[in-house]
């Protein structure tokens, strides 16, 4: 029996509070927004920090890298040579106190400073240590992910910064987060279960907030889904009478079709002031989907390749025997197809080897009956496990790479059934990939039905993960119910190509094996991309071309004159 932890009320508590410190990028335009934060609270009695939830002690000023040319540098050895005055300040977490960085750079001159975690993983709780006590400009730190997304535009002195809180800064500022948008029960849905406008409908609406100091009237809450830049829908409300430090939640209408189509749908809510608004960043926030034949998943997928996104990598601070992280799934028409395996990426802390580091995929059936989260019969108590496959790193290459386990054999879906699809792991070298430029909590506070729960050590259960702005990057490949998938293939690991991933060429080491075969290239959902007809008589190595076929994990069959066969996964990526 797994144990719901009171994870599941401290995620829903509190879901529209008012997020009273942001570190927002200004400029340049690609990078504009909010990005997540930890900041040094003089509250815990070892800074001397500015309290940044007070709007007067916001800073905003250019973000320049301390002392190092290349942007790599941990601040530890002052008196820094670099002059900070008027800057933002930004070093890398390193071997030397957070305060001690940190006093480095005011006495630099800097009137803020931005640590960069050098770790896989969200930013951390920051000590002042020895030094805190003496700092007196603010300290926050960010993810290693959006410390290189920002890097070079940092170097090149592009980037300006706002720290602090925004609140009653402007007169007229309404905005909206990812927490506070109503979007899609999740981001790729499956076409086959979503034939009609009875089968699949997205809900729209938000949270619209005034952080301004003016009561905010004639402004309006606009939202438009368009597929292929070929306008789908729109709708749009009046907000009226919203006064400062307030919120209000506005309804629109449902998207549906008639027939749906397969394809990226680009979802878009804009908010707009009668007066100019002082904060537009906040403004205009994306919630877009997909309809795909065969992937399903809750993080995004890259719009031009389908690959899952994964720019952040979690694992629980401690554990003692391992923990899953899964995705929920249940449909009214499900035994329409069948699950034939799953995707996921890892990534390692800097310096550590996956290499012989394993994970397995993990399918259930939920067999707890309940309505949605809040009904008392809600829970993990009845989990009957009906496939499990290992997955042993071979290289530290695999890293940072979409990686396609096929289960034992395709699992036979059963209509209203609710499944579970996980991967697990005892490692604690291996972060699972994640999505963390997305948030749930909006829309699972609408429809209240479970979708990314974490187990920890077997017994602990955690309903929202990490969190609802913390989506496991993993998906499920579905198929025509009855079809013969790829993973019906024989795989056998007598045949180990090289290099894997490939780029442009795999090379097959084929041994004892003469005369002429065939190999036939699958992508994951069964269907066949290419076919090649080799010699084998003169070389104990073949080397096939797959310069034009896209990136991704693919199954190579090889069928050989006494019609046996070899099989094994590639993953090609360039």
């Amino acid at each position: 029996m797994k144990k719901l932890s009171l994870f599941l009320a401290m995620t829903l508590t509190g879901a529209f509070a008012f997020a009273q410190v942001i570190f927002q990028v200004q400029s340049p335009a690609p990078l504009m927004g909010n990005y997540a934060l930890t900041w040094a609270d003089p509250g815990g009695n070892d800074w001397a920090t500015p309290d940044l939830n007070v709007p007067a002690n916001a800073v905003t000023g250019v973000l320049k890298f301390v002392d190092a040319p290349g942007g790599d540098t941990i601040a530890c050895a002052p008196p820094l040579s670099t002059s900070l005055t008027g800057n933002i300040a930004v070093v890398y977490r390193g071997s030397c106190e957070f305060g001690a960085k940190a006093l480095a750079a005011q006495n630099a001159g800097a009137i803020a400073v931005i640590i960069i975690n050098n770790i896989a993983g969200p930013p951390v709780e920051m000590g002042g240590g020895v030094s805190g006590l003496s700092v007196t400009i603010p300290v926050i730190m960010i993810s290693n992910v959006d410390g290189a997304l920002l890097r070079n535009d940092i170097i090149a002195g592009n980037v300006t910064g706002f720290i602090g809180s925004k609140v009653g800064l402007f007169a007229d500022d309404l905005g909206s987060t990812r927490a506070d948008v109503l979007m899609a029960r999740r981001f790729s849905n499956l076409l086959p279960l979503s034939q009609n406008a009875t089968e699949f409908n997205v809900a729209t609406g938000a949270w619209v907030r005034n952080y301004g100091n003016q009561t905010q009237n004639n402004a309006e809450l606009k939202v438009e889904i368009s597929l292929g830049g070929v306008p789908l829908f729109a709708d749009s409300a009046a907000i009226n009478g919203l006064a400062p430090n307030d919120s209000v939640y506005v309804s629109l209408a449902t998207f549906s079709q008639a027939v749906y189509t397969a394809g990226y749908y680009t979802m878009t809510y804009t908010i707009s002031t009668a007066n100019p608004d002082g904060d537009p960043n906040d403004n205009v926030l994306s919630a877009d989907f997909m309809l795909d034949n065969n992937i399903y998943s809750y993080g995004r997928r890259d719009e031009n390749n389908g690959q899952l996104l994964s720019p952040a990598g979690y694992r629980p601070g401690t554990f003692t025997s391992g923990y899953e992280n899964c995705l929920a799934f249940s449909d009214p028409n499900a035994s329409r197809l069948q699950a034939n395996g799953m995707t996921f990426s890892v990534t390692a802390s800097t310096g550590d080897d996956i290499s012989n580091e394993f994970i397995e995929t993990v399918a259930y059936e939920w067999n707890d009956v309940f309505t949605d989260v809040n009904d008392p019969n809600f829970g993990f108590a009845n989990l009957v496990e009906v496939d499990n496959v290992f997955h042993v790193f071979q290289s530290n290459n695999e890293q940072d790479s979409n990686i396609y386990i096929p289960f034992n054999s395709p699992i036979t879906l059963v209509d209203n059934q609710r499944y579970l699809f996980c991967f697990r792991t005892q490692s604690t070298v291996l972060f699972l990939g994640f999505d963390n430029q997305l948030d749930y909590t909006t829309t699972q506070n609408t429809y209240l039905q479970p979708s990314i729960p974490l187990f920890v050590d077997g017994s602990n259960a955690y309903l929202n993960g990490f969190g609802l702005e913390n989506v496991p990057a993993l998906s499920v490949t579905f198929a025509p119910a009855g079809s013969v998938g790829v993973d019906e293939i024989e795989n056998n690991n007598n045949i180990t190509p090289y290099p894997n991933p490939a780029n442009n060429i795999i090379n097959i080491p084929v041994g004892k094996f003469d005369g002429l075969a065939q190999v036939d290239i699958y992508d994951v959902a069964g269907k066949l991309v290419a076919t090649e007809n080799v010699n084998l008589s003169s070389t104990n190595v073949i080397s096939v071309d797959v310069a034009n076929i896209e990136n991704g994990t693919y199954i190579f069959k090889m069928t050989f004159a006494d019609e046996s066969t070899k099989a094994f996964n590639v993953l090609i990526s360039r």
